[in-house]
């Protein structure tokens, strides 16, 4: 049985490990049926391997994705699978930074939607692809609605970032005031997320805070301009990095977990309409 996570609501959750098992790569295929059968959803994370400035390593988006989706997996065992995740995204805009690693856009969008279209083809009925990095989003936005339109609406596939839960967005005021909506690549929040998994690996002393300049240069913005990454900051980072911390990133780390696993509980539970044809 798993350690209780205290979540910042104050509540416990507890995930049992080995019965059931969620985890897909452990699993038999007899197994796996068996978690098809209890109308389990298949949870996929996704992410890329991408610049993260000087003090964070190529692994970032993927690897907050996938661990904050494991972890959200964990405390829902009985109601989702945690499929293999998806390692490389299209990233064409960090490559002038070594080590980024790019999948072109048509190529992304058919392989997940070819590993979507497996998930179907074994019966899950409901799928959420858990999304680690930005270019991403509008590629996995299209393979979601494919599956749905490829399976005739017999399957029902959405695409949301790890983050995109009410308590993360409290977790990012309470310990970020100034950040708002906005956010960055490789600042403090991502910087203070990985610090709380694995924070032998953060070189923080090598970064600089790059600040934002404009309204119009984030991915968040009315109107954001896509830029190439070198054109926008020196060293890869977007934002500010120096007020990171371990103890910050607990905290971000634990309202993922608890929002993500309340996403998991909630499409576990609705109800998906059948399509008519008004023909």
């Amino acid at each position: 049985m798993l350690t209780p996570i205290k979540t910042p609501c104050g509540q416990e959750w507890y995930g049992i490990a080995v019965s059931p098992k969620y985890a897909m790569a452990e699993m038999t295929w007899p197994e796996l049926r068996q978690a098809v059968r209890d109308g389990r959803v298949a949870v996929v994370p996704v992410g890329t391997i991408e610049q993260h400035g000087p003090h964070l390593p190529l692994d970032t988006d993927i690897y907050l994705a996938q661990e904050i989706t494991a972890r959200a997996a964990a405390l829902t065992p009985e109601r989702v699978v945690l499929v293999p995740p998806i390692v490389h995204g299209h990233s064409p805009h960090h490559m002038d930074f070594p080590g980024t690693l790019s999948v072109d856009a048509q190529h992304m969008l058919d392989y997940v939607l070819d590993v979507c279209l497996s998930l179907t083809h074994h019966r899950f009925e409901k799928l959420l692809l858990v999304n680690g990095h930005g270019s991403n989003a509008p590629i996995l936005d299209l393979v979601a609605r494919q599956t749905i339109i490829r399976t005739q609406g017999h399957a029902a596939c959405a695409s949301i970032f790890y983050m995109q839960s009410p308590e993360w967005e409290g977790a990012v005021r309470e310990t970020f005031p100034g950040v708002g909506n906005w956010s960055g690549h490789a600042d403090a929040i991502e910087t203070s997320m990985y610090m709380a998994l694995r924070p032998g690996s953060v070189e923080l002393g090598e970064a600089q805070d790059d600040p934002w300049e404009g309204p119009m240069d984030l991915g968040t913005a009315r109107l954001p301009l896509r830029l190439w990454w070198s054109s926008l900051s020196k060293q890869g980072i977007y934002g500010k990095v120096s007020d990171a911390s371990e103890t910050k990133g607990k905290q971000l780390v634990a309202a993922a977990v608890e929002g993500l696993a309340r996403i998991f509980v909630d499409f576990h539970a609705r109800v998906i309409p059948k399509r008519v044809d008004h023909h």
